[in-house]
C-alpha cells in the first residue's frame, strides 16, 4: 500500500531542492510534485491524497500565504524515510505569517441590501389562425364543336375550258382534316379575403415595495482587566 506525505515549504525553489533530496534518497520523480493552483484544484488534489477536509483547508491557506507544497506518494515502509527528507525543509503551518514585525488582523465585513428590479416576460394569451382546406363540386356548361371529313362523287357534264382542260390531266392530291373541341380545365387561385393578426403593446407602471438589510458595526474600547493583588 502506499501513502502520501505533504510538506509545506518556503517557495518553488526549495521545493525543488526538496524534491532533488528524495531523487538522491531512491525515490522516483513521478511519485513526487509540486501542488499549487487555486483554492478548488487544491483542495481537490489534497482529497485525492487522502487528507480531510480541515487538513486540506489548513493546506490551502498555506499556499495562500505564499508557501508552496510538496507532495509525496511512498510506500508504507518508506514513508518515515520520506518524511524525514521533507522535515529539513519544511515550514512550520503555526507558524506562517507570524514573523517578527508582521501585522494580523481580522475584519468584520459591512454588509447592505440593495434592490435591484428586473424584468421577466410570460404569456398572456394569444391567437392562432389555422387555414383548412375544403371542396366543394362546381360544373361548368361549355359547347365543343367537331368536324368531320366525307368525300362524295357526283354526276356532272359540261365542257372545259382551255385552261381548266390542261389543269384536269395533271396528277394533284387534295386533303382536307377535320378537327374537334376538347374542354381544357384550368384553375386559378385568387385571394378573396384574408385574416390580418396584429399585437398591440402597452405600458404600465409599478411601483416594487420590499425590505433591504444592512449591517451596523460598533467599535467600542475594552479596558485591560486589573491586576490581581496579593
Amino acid at each position: 500500500m502506499t501513502t502520501s506525505i505533504i510538506s509545506a515549504v518556503k517557495d518553488e525553489k526549495v521545493a525543488g531542492q526538496v524534491i532533488d533530496a528524495l531523487r538522491k534518497e531512491g525515490f522516483e520523480d513521478r511519485d513526487v510534485k509540486i501542488l499549487n493552483g487555486i483554492a478548488d484544484k487544491l483542495l481537490g488534489e489534497l482529497a485525492e491524497h487522502g487528507f480531510g477536509e480541515e487538513d486540506a483547508r489548513g493546506f490551502a491557506q498555506a499556499v495562500e500565504n505564499g508557501l508552496t507544497l510538496v507532495a509525496a506518494r511512498v510506500s508504507e515502509d518508506k514513508a518515515d524515510q520520506a518524511a524525514s527528507v521533507m522535515e529539513r525543509f519544511e515550514v512550520s503551518l503555526e507558524d506562517q505569517g507570524s514573523e517578527k514585525g508582521e501585522t494580523r488582523e481580522q475584519s468584520v465585513p459591512i454588509v447592505e441590501e440593495r434592490l435591484s428590479v428586473g424584468k421577466t416576460k410570460s404569456a398572456t394569451g394569444g391567437v392562432r389562425v389555422t387555414s383548412q382546406v375544403t371542396e366543394r363540386p362546381v360544373e361548368e356548361k361549355v359547347t365543343l364543336t367537331e368536324e368531320r371529313v366525307s368525300a362524295e362523287q357526283r354526276p356532272a357534264d359540261r365542257a372545259l375550258g382551255a385552261d381548266e382542260a390542261k389543269a384536269a390531266f395533271q396528277e394533284k392530291t387534295v386533303e382536307m382534316m377535320g378537327v374537334k373541341e376538347e374542354a381544357e380545365v384550368r384553375k386559378e387561385a385568387r385571394v378573396v379575403g384574408e385574416v390580418a393578426v396584429a399585437k398591440e403593446t402597452t405600458a404600465r407602471e409599478e411601483t416594487i415595495r420590499d425590505t433591504v438589510r444592512k449591517t451596523d458595526v460598533d467599535v467600542e474600547e475594552i479596558d485591560a482587566a486589573p491586576k490581581k493583588r496579593k
